[in-house]
């Protein structure tokens, strides 16, 4: 069952390809469509790498601290900079905080987690958490240009702050501590494992041909 549902999340992903040259709000069922397969499918791999009490504690503590991270810094401004979400980005609490965002975080930080653990088996957890942030790091800064250009989810500095990119490489260093921090949530895998070339991992490396496509003129 959780194969069958990375399948849907790949071929999601797949279809996303067609959008890097397609303007903001085509195929606007797509986003939130492709966020919920990618979320069912890493939950439900941690389902079965540990158990479902342990996914569900990992899950919600993941999912809850995203929620506040990005509340706190829609309303404030602080550390993600002056960033206003948009109707693309799906349904949003008070007008402003994307729903399914939190949801994704949690998805692309377990699968970056599982290519830390591929790359750096036996790391421990310091290392595990750093290599993590690292992998998760790379991704969002990889999409930067389709989520925030070809989907248009945020406009960035709409009130014309002249410290915004320095706030914004400051919500990046903040991004990477709290996922680094947020790794020590999860349970142990205890998958027997046959190959580096799990899920998780064929997932990250899809995602990132999809923010790559984005960046080819």
């Amino acid at each position: 069952m959780t194969r069958l549902l990375w399948v849907l999340f790949w071929a999601t992903t797949l279809a996303g390809l067609v959008l890097t040259r397609k303007p903001p709000g085509t195929w606007p069922w797509w986003d939130s469509l492709w966020i919920f397969m990618f979320f069912v499918a890493a939950y439900a791999g941690l389902v079965s790498a540990s158990s479902l009490r342990a996914a569900r504690l990992a899950a919600g503590i993941v999912i809850l601290s995203l929620a506040i991270f990005l509340g706190v810094g829609t309303l404030t401004g602080w550390p993600v900079g002056p960033i206003r979400f948009t109707e693309n980005s799906g349904l949003r609490l008070g007008g402003a905080l994307p729903l399914v965002l939190p949801l994704f975080g949690f998805a692309l930080l377990s699968a970056s987690r599982q290519v830390a653990e591929a790359a750096f088996p036996g790391a421990g957890r310091p290392g595990l958490a750093a290599a993590t942030a690292g992998a998760l790091l790379v991704t969002v800064v990889n999409g930067l240009a389709f989520l925030g250009g070809n989907r248009l989810w945020w406009l960035w500095n709409p009130w014309g702050d002249g410290e915004a990119f320095g706030r914004a490489l400051a919500s990046l260093a903040f991004l990477a501590l709290a996922a680094a921090a947020l790794v020590f949530a999860y349970p142990t895998d205890t998958r027997l494992r046959l190959s580096r070339w799990n899920d998780e991992v064929v997932a990250w490396m899809a995602v990132n041909v999809l923010f790559l496509a984005a960046r080819i003129p």
